[in-house]
Parts: C-alpha cells; sequence; structure tokens
C-alpha cells in the first residue's frame, strides 16, 4: 500500500503500521499499570495493612451507592490527612472503585504508585 503512490494508500499502508505498535504500547501499559497496583495490594496485604470497608452487598456483590458512599466519606478524610501516605491514597483508590468511580479511582492509584516509589 504504502508504494502504490496513492495518498490514500500511502495514508493506510501507514496505519496499518502503526496501529500495531500503539496497540503493543497501550497492552505493555496497562499491564504494567496492573501489575504495580497488585503489587501494592500484596505488600499491605502481607503486612495485615488491607483497607477494610464496611459494604452492604447487592445480590451482584457490587456494594450499594448508600454504603460505598459512607465508606468513601471515611477514606476521603484519612487520605486528606495523609496526603503523601501511599497506604491512604491506595485504601481511597478502592474507596473511588467501590462507588463506581473508575476514572477518579485509577488516577488515585497512579499517586498511590507514583507515592510508594518515593518511599
Amino acid at each position: 500500500m504504502i508504494s502504490s503512490g496513492s495518498a490514500v494508500g500511502i495514508v493506510m499502508g501507514v496505519l496499518v503500521l502503526t496501529f500495531p505498535v500503539i496497540g503493543v504500547w497501550v497492552i505493555f501499559r496497562e499491564l504494567k499499570f496492573g501489575l504495580a497496583a497488585e503489587a501494592m495490594g500484596q505488600e499491605l496485604e502481607t503486612a495485615g495493612e488491607w483497607p477494610i470497608f464496611q459494604l452492604v452487598l447487592r445480590p451482584s456483590g457490587r456494594p450499594t451507592k448508600e454504603s460505598a458512599d459512607d465508606n468513601f466519606v471515611e477514606f476521603a478524610k484519612q487520605a486528606e490527612a495523609n496526603s503523601e501516605n501511599w497506604k491512604a491514597i491506595f485504601a481511597l483508590s478502592l474507596a473511588y472503585d467501590a462507588c463506581g468511580d473508575r476514572p477518579r479511582a485509577r488516577r488515585a492509584m497512579a499517586e498511590a504508585m507514583a507515592l510508594h516509589k518515593k518511599k
């Protein structure tokens, strides 16, 4: 396609070669993120410091909005008071996830990872 000489063919050829590279990069980044989060979770679990949530669960296994919101308030206060403690930010990330706010959960986990690297 690239050697076809037409602008459309060249663009399509370049994209056919570029998209797999982008896909591999995205998969690598997600795996790296997940493995780092898992390692931090294992560290907390081994130390006996895994955050305890008092959640009321629906039949599906997801927490009710009210119980997740109540827990979130507690973990948000702890994270605010200990903003340089990766463990508090990690717990906040889990609280965001329990509330169903995945984008903020992910940002909080990334922040916890950055703090964990500094320690």
